[in-house]
């Protein structure tokens, strides 16, 4: 599965997948897993791929019918429809509509213009908010919780069935996603890649909490399918109130904080440019929870989607940043600031990586988790610095070498973490495949 970080683009993945199953958006049977060996769906990852890049698609389309030609026809012209570009739509309609490619294009085509092209015309993305400061917190977890957390992992893929399995064998407590079910979080994806595996796989046995945050592609068609989600999830008293909330021991001495990055990136014209950040009110909500439990005597995890900092990954291109705070998202380190010293770690995805940091500025503990089912490839060489980062944050070490993910046959392997609780005291196990033993063990 390959991915692109535009919504516009990401529907076109999600539309050429429905057709590929024969079926409108949402009314498909949501059992087996993603299609991503289908000549279409990698037809169109291709084709998003390069389309991303703003450089002309290869093979121009002609409507000879060939996948290639089908695919790059019909994603042109969900576009073309998505920004209003009429006089390109109606080319391009003429070109499904008279050369060889199969008419029931125009029908699933048609369905998406109808279902997210409001997304352009300004129309709000439903999220949550809070009318007092003790709202969404949920004193759920008993003092001895086994907490998995996975990162980017609703792909709907075998490896991603097969990942679920192994941390099903944990016998966790609750398990908390920190965001993006693929390709675009429509309700049919959040649906057949999300909650349909966690019903049948975590919970064939017994009822799991499960949690999940909001990441950049959740919110690419609307945040629809997420919000939907939420309320299919969990029953009292862990029903997920919003997208940002408490997950608490029952006796304070542990908070996990779970945060909204989602909601400001997920604009297809700022997708290398955009740095997100919480919404004020919901700032204040955390930076309240934070001081409030340490004067208490607990401690907080927090979580979310988008990192803190990265060694590889440039946030936020074309933006000037002070110095000695290039890795950053400023905004996010804005935010936080001097609260970050009474944060015993912060969890979190979008990169498709492992990444287990030293001490880096005032937090004690960054860790990147985004490996949960996205394949990452080793010619992208993702544990390189980027060499705009002066001083990027190192990687912790163990038997004298750096801490990465194990590759084979030139992919990186897939992974989660299982967070113990005892206690003032918590252990993080982290797991990579179907190894029995952790790849790194620590205490928090």
């Amino acid at each position: 599965m390959r991915t692109v970080r535009s919504s516009k683009l990401s529907l076109v993945q999600s539309m050429v997948e429905d057709f590929v199953l024969g079926r409108h958006p949402c009314e498909r049977e949501s059992s087996g897993t993603a299609p991503v060996d289908h000549p279409a769906v990698q037809a169109a990852a291709k084709f998003a791929e390069v389309r991303a890049t703003g450089a002309p698609v290869p093979g121009a389309a002609t409507g000879g019918g060939t996948v290639e030609e089908c695919v790059h026809v019909a994603g042109e012209l969900l576009l073309a429809r998505l920004e209003r570009r009429h006089a390109d739509a109606t080319r391009l309609e003429d070109e499904l509509d008279f050369g060889s490619c199969d008419p029931r294009w125009l029908e699933v085509i048609a369905v998406y213009e109808e279902a997210f092209g409001h997304l352009h015309d300004g129309h709000a993305i439903p999220y949550v908010t809070y009318e007092h400061m003790d709202d969404f917190v949920l004193d759920v977890l008993p003092d001895d919780a086994t907490i998995a957390l996975v990162g980017d992992w609703g792909t709907g893929t075998a490896e991603a069935h097969a990942l679920l399995d192994r941390i099903s064998a944990h016998e966790p407590d609750v398990l908390v996603h920190l965001g993006d079910v693929y390709y675009s979080g429509t309700p049919c994806e959040t649906q057949a890649r999300f909650l349909d595996p966690c019903n049948t796989i975590l919970r064939h046995s017994r009822k799991v909490p499960v949690y999940t945050l909001s990441g950049n592609h959740d919110m690419y068609s609307g945040g629809h399918g997420y919000y939907g989600l939420l309320r299919l999830l969990n029953d009292q008293p862990h029903l997920q109130p919003a997208s940002f909330f408490s997950l608490r021991t029952r006796s304070g001495s542990w908070q996990l904080l779970a945060m909204d990055t989602g909601l400001h990136d997920h604009d297809p014209f700022t997708v290398t440019s955009d740095v997100t950040y919480l919404e004020p009110a919901e700032a204040a909500w955390h930076l309240d929870k934070i001081e409030r439990l340490r004067a208490a005597g607990g401690r907080t995890i927090l979580l979310s989607h988008h990192q803190l900092f990265s060694a590889s990954e440039y946030i936020g291109e074309g933006t000037a940043k002070p110095a000695g705070q290039e890795a950053y998202n400023v905004k996010l380190l804005e935010t936080f600031g001097d609260s970050l010293k009474d944060v015993a770690a912060w969890f979190w995805g979008h990169e498709h990586n492992l990444c287990i940091y030293e001490p880096y500025g005032s937090l004690d503990k960054g860790r990147c988790i985004g490996h949960g089912a996205i394949p990452v490839y080793e010619s992208t060489a993702p544990y390189r610095p980027n060499p705009r980062i002066p001083h990027p944050p190192a990687l912790v070490a163990a038997g004298g070498r750096a801490v990465e993910l194990p590759e084979r046959d030139g992919v990186y392997g897939h992974g989660y973490v299982i967070l113990e609780l005892d206690g003032r005291d918590a252990t993080a196990r982290y797991y990579v495949d179907s190894a029995s033993d952790p790849l790194y063990e620590e205490t928090i």
